[in-house]
């Protein structure tokens, strides 16, 4: 018969309500996609990559630029 054993699993999903973020530069990100500036919980705003060099922030609707370096964040 099959044992729960949690703390010997090898395999232990994260749970449903955990966010996980992948880190990424500015540049790598294409046209239209979504990211976020922390891989933080809380009041983290999400961003829109507009073009090469701006980003609209979702919650304001405003254009900001950004570096081709900056490290974001993405939901995978």
């Amino acid at each position: 018969m099959a044992k729960n054993d949690p703390v010997n699993d090898r395999y232990n999903p994260p749970g449903l309500g955990s966010n996980d973020f992948e880190r990424f530069q500015f540049s790598e990100l294409e046209v239209g996609d979504l990211f976020w500036q922390s891989n933080q919980p809380g009041d983290n705003l999400s961003w829109r990559k507009e073009n090469q060099t701006q980003a609209k922030n979702l919650r304001k609707q405003t254009i900001h630029n950004f570096d081709a370096r900056a490290i974001v964040w993405q939901k995978i």
